[in-house]
């Protein structure tokens, strides 16, 4: 009886030790950081809607003050992406950039 116990545990013993494996992959994503003039600027990414740089701030008094998104990663995923910088209405800037994957890729603006 003794050595059948001992073979039931042993049995469970090596039955509890699997061997688990498994792949950590962090998720696609890149970013644009924007610089230099940001005044005025809007941004479209591939066809997107374009979106302004510049964010309109209206104090407790009443005063408006324009706040720079300069410092702001905008996430992309990564690839080909056609970029197109407007400043006024007119097209300054028209690329086409290619993003790896976990890439800031900073655009001066002119």
């Amino acid at each position: 009886m003794k050595k059948y116990l001992m073979l039931l545990f042993g049995l469970m013993l090596i039955a509890s030790c699997g061997y688990k494996e498994g792949i950590i992959q962090k998720s696609e994503k890149s970013y644009f950081k924007f610089s230099g003039s940001v005044k005025n600027v809007s941004v479209q990414i591939d066809n997107n809607e374009p979106f302004a740089l510049g964010t309109l701030i209206v104090d407790e008094d009443g005063t408006e003050r324009k706040v720079n998104k300069e410092n702001k990663l905008y996430q992309v995923s990564p690839g080909k992406h056609a970029l197109k910088i407007y400043r006024n209405g007119e097209l300054i800037v028209n690329r086409v950039l290619f993003l790896d994957n976990n890439v800031i890729k900073e655009v001066q603006i002119p």
